[in-house]
């Protein structure tokens, strides 16, 4: 019964919140411009990750304690959400973002201590001190992901119906474990996804309003944070490669991205539109069929995770 309480009201609250928030982004312009590496043709709100947080947050509120790991990874997911509106408005550097963000990574990390620890002496004990390398691939993994969303955000509701589809996976993944220790990330998984799923439908093409750095960055830290907590509280190394599965397009997209401006000798952090989706609409498919086709392999993707696990 909670999940379906923080799922509705969750959703309720985007829903009504979202037009809102892009009659708002109008009036203070702001807005997501168009230009050269840009597939929209018009200056588009970009606040839909204030209405996505709102209604995840009022979800919350009303049905779960603000306590333990909701309280800690939602203050981080706070910080992410302020560090991507400073950069929808001011446009900051893509190297201070990433330094930025290892904060709120560190944040999660470090309040799960414990959890980390008892990770390296049971699961990975055979590895000895190596497996105190959980600590910089966690980081790295935590940044990657917020930023790999961030990425594929490049048509209207592709990232939006990727994040959906992954956080679904991953309260499907905690359902299945039968653990008590997993309904606060189930919580947190519906929760979010119920209240993204209420803004693709302002966002999906035409979409009349964008998720912005804000909103893509806290939804991938929020992926990558839930997705880091289910391995280690599951206590099983083969979990690990899990997560990666579920969320295997917008990682692959970005290592391609990083590989194809290094071989182009352009930097790394420079954005460009030789994104997957931009290779497909180059083809000639229409904007929507392009997104639908993204969706598809998405939720192959995390089918295949759920067949391994269960």
């Amino acid at each position: 019964m909670k999940y379906i309480g923080a799922g509705l009201i969750a959703f309720v609250v985007s829903y009504i919140l979202t037009p809102y928030m892009a009659q708002v982004g109008k009036k203070q312009n702001m807005v997501d411009l168009p230009d050269h590496r840009k597939i929209h043709e018009k200056a588009i709100p970009n606040l839909g990750g204030i209405a996505i947080f709102f209604g995840f947050l009022l979800s919350l509120l009303f049905i779960v304690p603000m306590e333990g790991p909701i309280k800690i990874t939602l203050a981080a997911g706070v910080i992410i959400l302020l560090l991507g509106i400073v950069d929808d408005i001011v446009d900051l550097s893509p190297q201070h973002k990433f330094l930025i963000q290892m904060g709120p990574a560190l944040i999660v990390i470090i309040f799960n201590n414990e959890g980390i620890i008892n990770f390296i002496n049971t699961p990975l004990k055979s590895f000895g001190l190596l497996g105190y390398l959980v600590y910089p691939v966690l980081v790295l993994w935590i940044v990657g992901v917020t930023n790999s969303i961030n990425l594929i955000d490049g048509l209207d509701g592709l990232a939006g119906g990727i994040s959906v589809i992954s956080l679904i996976t991953l309260f499907i993944l905690g359902l299945n474990t039968g653990s008590q220790n997993f309904e606060t990330f189930n919580l947190l998984s519906i929760a979010l996804a119920s209240s993204i799923l209420a803004f693709l439908r302002f966002n999906f093409y035409p979409a009349k309003i964008f998720l912005g750095d804000s909103g893509s960055t806290f939804a991938g830290f929020m992926l990558a944070s839930l997705g880091a907590l289910w391995v280690l509280n599951s206590e099983n190394v083969f979990f690990a490669f899990i997560p990666p599965l579920v969320l295997a397009l917008p990682i692959l997209d970005t290592l391609f991205a990083i590989f194809r401006r290094y071989r182009n000798h352009r930097p790394i952090f420079q954005a460009d539109k030789g994104h997957l989706h931009h290779r497909l609409l180059n083809r000639g498919i229409a904007h929507q069929k392009v997104v639908l086709i993204l969706w598809g392999v998405s939720a192959l993707s995390s089918l295949l995770a759920l067949i391994l696990v269960l």
